[in-house]
């Protein structure tokens, strides 16, 4: 994958310079004799990134790339927002189907108040192995994007306090 990153200017948002990235090590590669990466103290996106999570602000005398970390704790957010509207979309279709033998006349359901019945599904359908598991990946997505958000957080700080 060729990735392009664009460095930004903070204050006018101006493409500065381009970089593509760590190498396989995951080390810079345009980095100075003292360590610094040549994006400290701007702005940095790849282009086409998408807007919520990008551009991310390097602070400045920075020594690491953080640009695939973020990468990966957005692939794991989009993951999480996957499984979420998964989940969603089960509960929809059970409601509709509950709602449908409602109307067919089913005994179980034909009494019921469209309250009743919405609640009936919700708890039917997260009572359902596939909404558990639903459930199960969108934690474990959201729980990996916070530990690679936190490894970048903890860097940071390590990095601001040596100076």
């Amino acid at each position: 994958m060729t990735r392009i990153v664009r460095i930004l200017d903070p204050r006018t948002g101006e493409v500065v310079r381009v970089c593509r990235g760590p190498g396989p090590s995951g080390v810079c590669p345009l980095r100075g004799a003292n360590g610094v990466v040549p994006c400290a103290g701007f702005l940095i996106a790849p282009v086409g990134g998408d807007p919520q999570y990008w551009p991310l602000s390097v602070p400045r005398g920075y020594l690491h790339c953080d640009v695939p970390w973020n990468e990966r704790a957005r692939a794991y957010m989009t993951k999480a927002q996957r499984s979420h509207a998964r989940w969603a979309e089960g509960l929809a279709h059970e409601t509709s189907r509950l709602y449908r033998l409602a109307a067919a006349g089913d005994r179980r359901y034909r009494k019921m108040s469209p309250y009743e019945l919405e609640t009936t599904a919700l708890w039917r359908w997260r009572k359902s192995p596939f909404a558990e598991a639903d459930r199960r990946r969108e934690e474990r997505s959201r729980h990996r994007a916070g530990t690679y958000l936190g490894f970048i957080r903890h860097r940071r700080s390590a990095s601001a306090a040596k100076q």
